[in-house]
């Protein structure tokens, strides 16, 4: 079973992937009721999905991927629209930092774990994709990086800590123009 984020111009969505058969499979959207959807690959690239109600919807080509998130191109009728697709487990492991120059803003736990290890300390300068903490969660350890640049301004927790989603775990602050 795994469950993505779908963010569209209306917000976002969960739909886990119940059951993959290959040309099949059955997805809950939602709170709703888990669907079944067969899938052809038709003759131009373009994916066909048809419901179980009837319904059909075309991908357009294969999806642009960047890290572990998609952006996924879908006709509906004579009408288009592109879809962000994350996993669960990447949302998770991108923590997400407060907005901010270059990468300054809390990194926070978007699922509970322990904290296995802390690999800042304040006063520490990063750069964008480095390590600053490794969680435990779902019985995997899992880095979590900095999003951006920064100057680490606060560590909130410590090795063997407890942490729920949401929870802070390092701050960074804004670089100046001689860290920069």
């Amino acid at each position: 079973m795994t469950t993505y984020l779908v963010d569209d111009s209306s917000g976002e969505v969960e739909v886990t992937i119940l059951e993959d058969g290959g040309d099949h499979v059955v997805a809950r959207i939602g709170d709703g009721q888990p669907q079944r959807w067969q899938l052809k690959t038709l003759p131009d690239g373009r994916v066909a999905l048809f419901g179980e109600d009837g319904s059909q919807r075309l991908l357009l080509g294969e999806a642009e991927r960047a890290d572990d998130a998609y952006a996924v191109h879908v006709q509906d009728g004579p009408i288009g629209t592109t879809l962000g697709v994350q996993s669960e487990r990447a949302r998770w492991l991108g923590g997400g930092a407060a907005g901010g120059k270059g990468g300054a803003g809390a990194i926070k736990a978007s699922m509970p774990g322990r904290v296995v290890k802390v690999t800042v300390a304040v006063g520490d300068v990063v750069q964008a994709g480095a390590v600053v903490a490794v969680l435990e969660a779902m019985k995997m350890e899992n880095d979590v990086e900095a999003p951006g640049a920064g100057k680490v301004t606060e560590v909130a927790v410590s090795a063997g800590d407890a942490v729920d989603a949401g929870g802070t775990l390092v701050v960074l602050g804004a670089l100046d123009e001689a860290e920069a």
